[in-house]
């Protein structure tokens, strides 16, 4: 894990469930490149950070500051991220299917267990009982003291990839992945309650007041009505694979990749941007680096997004500055690994990457 801490500046309130990521196959990034068991690691990292500087007269200013770097459990990639919403704990879940929580700015071990011995952790949401971390078939409940609540496991889930709870369910969470069902299982009653036709897949979830977003892996969003999650709208994005996207207000934002001479892939270096109000693209946003993942970091004066490309680069891009006229850069040291996930805290003062390495 390394975690980012604000600088300077005012937060705002944001939700941000997290979810797995896509190579230009479609295939998640975040699974085992072979087999190796867990095993117990009590070893400080000691990686630097170290500016990423481009070509080119910027004037970069780094809103946020490394604060603190640790090894995760078993020295395998961290496959999820999540701020904890009620309590003042990071958790991770690694490409071993096991789960460890940290406390505090400097990321003391809380609490360490595992989920699953055969699968990674593709997604981990907090809850007032404790935690939900899915893998590829399963998802399981525990206590944030590592307690089992419940495993649940039935032949829709397949390829099992992200999960969102909202406010119109309260008492459900949403679960899709790379399979042409999407479950909504209902926490109280222990069973899925419902099943949804996603036309192929549903990568990423994210939730909008008035719309429940699930992206595919073909380029194209479905925009669900929150309640009955028909479809509403259907936005096509980028001309190849999705890898990510985020809303806010009234903008969704996403990334993937462009299909060039010979059907080949390649990450597209533009974010594309929707105006919600009208539905329609607006003018896309450049950026240096290669985007992978990204989050929205919206404040009272400015709306930004956080843009992670897989080799670890970090770029802060102001809508309001589309230019890049004020560079905000950072290069993560990730061993020459994959960065894999990543995650902004409620205040969204401290940010939270991991890689294929740690």
């Amino acid at each position: 894990d390394s975690l980012l801490q604000e600088m300077d500046g005012e937060g705002g309130q944001y939700f941000a469930p997290a979810d797995g990521h896509f190579n230009q196959e479609g295939l998640y990034t975040g699974d085992p490149g072979g087999g190796g068991g867990y095993q117990d690691l009590e070893q400080a990292y000691d990686g630097q950070f170290a500016e990423f500087s481009p070509a080119g007269e910027y004037q970069n200013t780094n809103e946020f500051s490394p604060l603190s770097h640790v090894l995760g459990d078993g020295g395998v990639g961290i496959s999820a991220l999540a701020f904890d919403a009620q309590e003042e704990l990071i958790w991770m879940g690694n490409q071993a299917g096991h789960v460890t929580s940290y406390y505090g700015t400097q990321l003391e071990k809380y609490t360490s267990f595992q989920v699953s011995r055969g699968e990674g952790v593709r997604s981990i949401l907090t809850t007032e009982r404790g935690i939900l971390a899915l893998t590829q078939t399963r998802l399981r409940c525990q206590i944030r003291r590592g307690i089992p609540v419940f495993t649940h496991h039935s032949a829709n889930m397949l390829e099992m990839q992200c999960m969102l709870r909202y406010p119109q369910r309260p008492t459900q969470v949403l679960m899709g992945g790379i399979q042409d069902k999407m479950i909504s299982f209902d926490l109280e009653k222990g069973k899925e309650s419902q099943l949804l036709d996603t036309g192929g897949s549903c990568a990423v979830l994210r939730y909008h007041g008035r719309f429940v977003g699930c992206g595919d892996t073909t380029g194209k969003i479905h925009l669900r009505d929150p309640h009955n999650l028909t479809i509403q709208h259907t936005l096509d994005t980028h001309s190849g694979t999705l890898s990510d996207f985020d809303i806010n207000g009234h903008h969704l934002v996403t990334c993937g990749f462009a299909r060039h001479h010979g059907n080949l892939q390649a990450v597209d270096r533009f974010l594309m941007v929707y105006d919600l109000r009208i539905m329609r693209s607006i003018n896309p946003i450049q950026c240096l680096v290669e985007p992978c993942q990204l989050r929205f970091l919206p404040s009272e004066h400015t709306s930004k997004i956080v843009v992670m490309s897989a080799a670890g680069q970090v770029q802060l891009v102001d809508m309001a500055d589309v230019d890049n006229a004020k560079l905000d850069l950072l290069q993560l040291e990730t061993g020459g690994g994959m960065a894999l996930s990543m995650d902004i805290s409620p205040s969204n003062h401290c940010m939270a990457f991991g890689d294929e390495h740690s």
